[in-house]
């Protein structure tokens, strides 16, 4: 039923572009004739195009048909058209590909029909030179060999073109790096030697009019130079964030010299690794501009303006949008995370490596087992895939999250899940969402990303109160740092006034810290470690007499002295966690490569945690798995030991049970 729906709304979809495609063929594109008409004696460019297909576009939909002399009928049917004219630009603006398709079909037609500059076989080639590479502009290089790339591979097209022409290590991709590609591309030597597809850019005539038509759909209504590579399989994509601010100062070509300004500047995080595309440009700071004030747009709970000064919303393929804008920032600036790029958010894929199979089966058995688990690291690691891959493990509990802006989207990766997700808006709080949620029969409650004090106190909250346990994703550089930022959330929120108090709270919530780390573009966990509360600590003497602690015939002097100093040091000073380290990622000393290491197991949890995990599991089949899990990852930590002697010492580990 579900896959009948679905071929009868593309259907729907597609009759309907068949039937204002039709009608815009048979329409005569005509151009008014104003102060800013066309200068058609000049050479035709493409922004000729543009201004002809949104003119073309915007006298349709300001038609008036009622004095046209129309029947019923003829005048429903256009009526009809201009309404789906008018969604399929709406939708297209906003990343839609099935509404962008229509609109570059329309453009298409447009381009190739209207009297002004009727673009065809012939004079194609004066818009694009595909016939002479020299006069190629470097970004139309590196956006035709994509293009290429993209009938061959699809949404993997970047990844293949990167990975032929040792583009994914770079830090860089410059005018001459890509025209050096594009020329080993068309030299059929050089593709036969190096396993590239030949003919890559010998584009028929059909494929330059999609190419084109792609160019002008750009700079009408969709995300300027970016917008081919959304439908790539990158991470991020960022645009405006570095070069010289436009209109910032007045500055001499002199002092200029040859920067680049900010609309020059796009970036891509692949594979988690930036670079920067410096063979491509928006062209003018009015179209980095435009498409600031446009790509936040679907799911934007206020406007971009002077007062706001960003905007944190997500795109219609459930990317997380971040727009900034002066006088906040120096620039306008728009950052891109796109939703779910990595490959699979199955455990197995992102916890790799030797020894990984002991690190998967205790992260399932912390989830299992309802530990409040952060996942930390800084930007580009994998948090929130990670985060995602974690919930997998969650069975027969529901699920709410909360999120500034929808970003981890769990309900497409597990739509057979109890999941219910929600975010900020102008109207409703985060603290109001939470509230809601306690009322909504959910078990774990996870927070996207706690980045200020008012979500620290959240997860706080979530992790004591009305769930059982909770997940969330940091910045941290470690455990220590992590315990101690949560604490001075909750004091800057004035839910506590002594720090004593703020870090005894957060280290008797927060269980476990899954580190991840980037390094050299391998995204790995780098090591697990265990929080634990510090609370009730004996005293020296204690400690010596035991049972006999406050015998005062066996307290001593020297006992007093001990038992002053411990007093006077946990007055000032006193330990409230310790950090105990789990799992540790090593590297082979001397190996260029990173991803090439083992994992070794540091310690066990503590008793405490692996009994009261233990507990938790219900089902005896489960508890036995448990205990036949800990044997073996103690068993494997052995072997991995005494094969990697060299770099580890042995070391042996006792469960408690």
């Amino acid at each position: 039923m579900v896959i009948l729906n679905i071929v009868l709304a593309l259907a729907i979809v597609g009759a309907a572009g068949f039937g204002i495609y039709k009608y815009l063929t048979n329409m005569k594109v005509t151009v008014a004739e104003t102060e800013n008409s066309l200068n058609v004696d000049s050479k035709p460019t493409i922004d000729d195009l543009v201004v002809i297909v949104a003119r073309s576009i915007g006298n349709f939909l300001n038609q008036d048909f009622s004095n046209q002399n129309l029947t019923e009928t003829e005048y429903n049917n256009k009526l009809s058209a201009k309404k789906r004219l008018r969604r399929a630009r709406e939708e297209a603006a906003y990343g839609d590909p099935e509404y962008k398709e229509m609109i570059r079909q329309y453009i298409k037609s447009i381009i190739t029909t209207n009297e002004i500059i009727p673009v065809s076989e012939v004079n194609i080639n004066s818009f694009i030179p595909f016939n002479n590479p020299e006069q190629l502009l470097p970004q139309d290089k590196f956006f035709i060999l994509l293009t290429g790339y993209q009938y061959l591979y699809e949404t993997k097209s970047l990844s293949q073109m990167f990975k032929d022409f040792d583009f994914a290590d770079k830090n860089i991709i410059t005018d001459q790096m890509i025209s050096e590609a594009f020329d080993n591309a068309n030299d059929p030597d050089y593709c036969e030697a190096h396993g590239i597809p030949m003919n890559l850019t010998d584009f028929t005539y059909d494929q330059k009019l999609d190419y084109l038509s792609q160019t002008i759909f750009e700079r009408y209504t969709g995300f300027g130079v970016a917008d081919r590579l959304f439908e790539t399989d990158i991470d991020e994509v960022d645009g405006g964030v570095s070069g010289i601010p436009e209109g910032s100062f007045q500055l001499s070509k002199d002092m200029l010299g040859a920067a680049k300004t900010s609309h020059d500047a796009l970036w891509i995080l692949f594979h988690g690794h930036n670079i920067h595309l410096d063979c491509v440009s928006f062209g003018s700071a009015e179209e980095i501009q435009r498409v600031c004030e446009n790509i936040y747009k679907y799911n934007a709970q206020h406007v971009l303006s002077e007062s706001s000064g960003y905007v944190i919303s997500s795109m219609k393929n459930g990317s997380r949008v971040v727009v900034v804008r002066p006088p906040m920032a120096d620039k306008f600036a728009f950052f891109v995370r796109k939703f779910d790029s990595a490959p699979s958010v199955a455990p197995q894929y992102l916890i790799r490596g030797e020894g990984s199979e002991m690190v998967r089966k205790l992260c399932e058995w912390f989830v299992r087992g309802q530990r409040n688990i952060a996942i930390t690291g800084q930007q580009g690691t994998g948090k929130t895939t990670m985060l995602k891959s974690f919930v997998a493990w969650i069975e027969n509990l529901n699920i709410r999250t909360q999120e500034i802006a929808f970003e981890m989207n769990l309900s497409f990766s597990y739509p057979d899940k109890n999941i219910l997700s929600f975010q900020e808006t102008g109207e409703v709080s985060a603290q109001e969402g939470l509230n809601v949620q306690k009322k909504t029969n959910g078990a774990v409650n996870i927070v996207g990303e706690v980045a200020d004090a008012k979500q620290a106190s959240h997860i706080i909250q979530t992790a004591n109160v009305a769930s059982l346990f909770a997940l969330f994703t940091h910045h941290a550089k470690n455990t220590a740092a992590l315990v101690n930022m949560i604490a001075l959330n909750l004091l800057q929120e004035q839910l506590y006034k002594e720090k004593r108090d703020a870090v005894e709270i957060s280290s008797q919530t927060l269980n476990v810290n899954v580190h991840l780390e980037n390094t050299d573009t391998y995204r790995h966990i780098e090591y697990i470690d265990e929080i634990i509360p510090v609370l009730d600590q004996l005293y020296p003497s204690e400690k010596l007499l035991a049972e006999d602690a406050y015998d005062c015939e066996k307290y001593t002097e020297e006992m007093r002295r001990m038992d002053e100093r411990e007093y006077y040091k946990r007055s000032t000073d006193r330990k409230m966690f310790e950090v105990n380290n789990i799992f540790k990622w090593n590297r082979i000393p001397g190996e260029k490569d990173a991803s090439i290491g083992f994992y070794t197991l540091e310690h066990l949890p503590s008793t405490d945690m692996l009994l009261d995990m233990r507990n938790r599991l219900t089902d005896p089949d489960m508890k036995q798995r448990f205990d036949d899990d800990m044997v073996a990852i103690v068993a494997q930590d052995e072997q991995i030991r005494k094969q990697y002697s060299q770099y580890v010492p042995a070391r042996q580990h006792t469960l408690p049970f």
